[in-house]
């Protein structure tokens, strides 16, 4: 599942790459891949990242069958010797680890936990990037949570967002995972 807002009616250049891919790997192990074109709500509402929460309820819309769901980044590029990792899962939430800036998210995990989390602190070496995550259907509760929490919350997450420089759902996920 990648989010694939259409600008001007075409895929972005770099996300198409992406797509290709991730096409090539679906092909390869005959899973099927699903692109979200149209945003579920108005973006400037919420932020199309948060959107993908949604998949659950697309997914029903479209009475679509499935046992997991990798959840991917657009800007993301399967190597084409990649082994079929939906084998490797167990059938449970299986995420890659972060590795990019620890000042990011260490600023990120401090100030969503000050003004989100009740200075409730999760650890940091399990924080893990939500631009590949693996989910199955006892997933559902969870994502509907994560709207939820945006619903209850998008005024003092976008604060937090714009005033800390700090990323969109990905340490609100890691906290709502830990906590």
């Amino acid at each position: 599942f990648i989010i694939d807002i259409k600008k001007d009616g075409k895929t972005k250049k770099e996300y198409q790459t992406s797509i290709d891919s991730w096409k090539h790997f679906c092909k390869k192990y005959d899973h099927e891949i699903m692109t979200m074109e149209q945003p579920v709500t108005d973006m400037k509402y919420m932020g199309v990242i948060w959107q993908r929460y949604y998949l659950f309820d697309i997914l029903d819309a479209n009475q679509l069958k499935f046992n997991q769901i990798l959840i991917v980044d657009a800007d993301t590029i399967v190597h084409p010797d990649c082994p079929d990792f939906f084998e490797m899962t167990d059938n449970k939430f299986t995420t890659v680890e972060f590795d990019g800036s620890w000042d990011w998210v260490c600023r990120s995990l401090e100030n969503y936990s000050k003004y989100l989390f009740q200075n409730k602190m999760i650890d940091w070496w399990k924080y893990f990037d939500s631009g590949f995550w693996i989910v199955n259907k006892e997933h559902k509760k969870f994502a509907k949570s994560m709207t939820d929490f945006y619903h209850k919350n998008k005024d003092t997450i976008l604060q937090v967002e714009n005033t800390f420089h700090v990323g969109t759902e990905q340490t609100p996920l890691n906290f709502m995972i830990q906590l």
